[in-house]
């Protein structure tokens, strides 16, 4: 299923890339969150070819993505954001592994980087999957655009945390590993597109937030599976350590301070040079750091221009 946004520019494609999969017993799914851009009007142009679709008001990406999975009867489930895309053949692979393999509860692959052009710019690679060591780095390995599951995986792990920002679908994983294995497909499976709107590249601010929260809340939870307990420290120190990174970027200096100091403290092997010096500079003026983020830029943008 696809929840979708304000994505125009993009839906259309991330549409066909769904319906012109080979899979034959296709059921496709879209929740429009309360669009405001002319998506409304794109999803109606493929009416006929939809199990079923909605637009509500804006309740979030993935209060949208629960409500199509709801609706959705299909042994294996996904979800597909409206500005990423399947690759051909995409689907098949996927439930060809899942067969192959009953034991598994969930496959993945890599994911081919594309910019607001839909011109490729990188591969995004999967790396083997080690939940251990996704925890203690707080970095999930799992590119979602190229993931599918069985259902009993979202019958054990479902649905998404509606509370969550950014870090939903891999709770869902950390989750599920504690019920059975999953495997990752050593091939490109979906396009994975980086804009300025994207939330991999804006809003530092709601990311910080949502670090703070796989540590408070995620990573302690009695949900949280046993078998990662050893992990736990070191993990939480790791996201308290990216969020001191965030809130440094979005110019709250107090709780980037607060959160570096914090993550440095909880697991001092953590420390590096770059949480040093952060935490250095999160003691300078505010105008200070603001010019010393300008100047960052500005010499990262002439690196990209030459």
């Amino acid at each position: 299923m696809t929840p979708s946004y304000n994505q125009a520019p993009f839906l259309e494609e991330t549409l066909r890339s769904v319906l012109d999969q080979d899979y034959p017993e296709l059921e496709y799914l879209v929740v429009d969150d309360g669009s405001t851009d002319g998506s409304v009007e794109i999803i109606r142009r493929y009416d006929d070819r939809l199990a079923w679709w909605t637009t509500q008001e804006n309740a979030g990406q993935p209060a949208a993505i629960n409500r199509g999975m709801a609706r959705a009867r299909g042994e294996y489930l996904a979800y597909l954001n409206s500005d990423d895309t399947l690759l051909p053949g995409a689907i098949s692979r996927m439930v060809a592994e899942l067969e192959a393999e009953p034991s598994l509860l969930f496959v993945y692959g890599d994911s081919v980087l594309t910019d607001e052009a839909s011109q490729e710019t990188g591969l995004l690679e999967a790396r083997p999957l080690d939940m251990a060591a996704m925890v203690r780095a707080c970095d999930c390995h799992i590119p979602q655009p190229s993931s599918l599951w069985r259902r009993r995986a979202w019958e054990l792990a479902g649905p998404f945390n509606e509370g969550g920002y950014y870090f939903f679908d891999w709770e869902f994983f950390l989750k599920a590993s504690g019920f059975g294995p999953g495997k990752r497909i050593s091939v490109p499976l979906s396009t994975y597109r980086l804009h300025p709107e994207s939330k991999s590249i804006a809003a530092p601010l709601p990311k910080a937030r949502e670090y703070v929260r796989l540590a408070d809340e995620v990573f302690v939870s009695p949900s949280f599976p046993a078998y990662l307990g050893g992990a736990v420290r070191q993990g939480r120190s790791s996201a308290y350590l990216r969020a001191g990174d965030y809130f440094y970027w979005a110019l709250e200096l107090g709780l980037a301070r607060r959160y570096l100091f914090r993550g440095l403290a909880l697991y001092p092997r953590n420390t590096s040079r770059r949480s040093l010096g952060l935490a250095a500079k999160s003691l300078l003026p505010r105008s200070l750091v603001e010019r010393l983020r300008a100047r960052r830029w500005e010499r990262r943008e002439a690196a990209v221009s030459a």
